[in-house]
């Protein structure tokens, strides 16, 4: 069964939703389209975590955190989370992040696409 993911990404993201599509191209510039599949419409996710690295005291660094759970998917393995936007929980995966570190401030940039349950 998949884990769920349990951080929370900074308020501001975006969502890319592109319905999945047949298109038959026609004479005369006509083209008939057709839904595909039964889950036409899987959003995607752009996401930012932000943590800081203090080894004064124990805090918990939100983007290191996330970026370790997303690695040991390494997008083979897909997880529960839930969108802010929707409040219904989803299966995702991760297949690309990135991380920035300036000074002690991590930044984690990732992109979370549905899956079909």
């Amino acid at each position: 069964m998949p884990e769920t993911f349990i951080w929370s990404p900074q308020k501001g993201y975006s969502v890319e939703s592109a319905p999945n599509v047949a298109v038959v191209k026609l004479g005369d510039g006509y083209e008939q389209r057709q839904v595909k599949g039964i889950n036409p419409l899987m959003p995607k996710y752009s996401l930012t975590f932000k943590g800081v690295e203090d080894r004064k005291c124990v805090r918990t660094n939100t983007a290191r955190e996330a970026e370790a759970f997303i690695k040991a998917r390494m997008a083979v393995e897909s997880f529960y989370w839930t969108p802010s936007d929707t409040g219904v929980q989803g299966l995702f995966v991760c297949r690309s992040w990135s991380m920035v570190k300036t000074g002690q401030m991590y930044e984690l940039t990732a992109t979370f696409e549905q899956v079909p349950r």
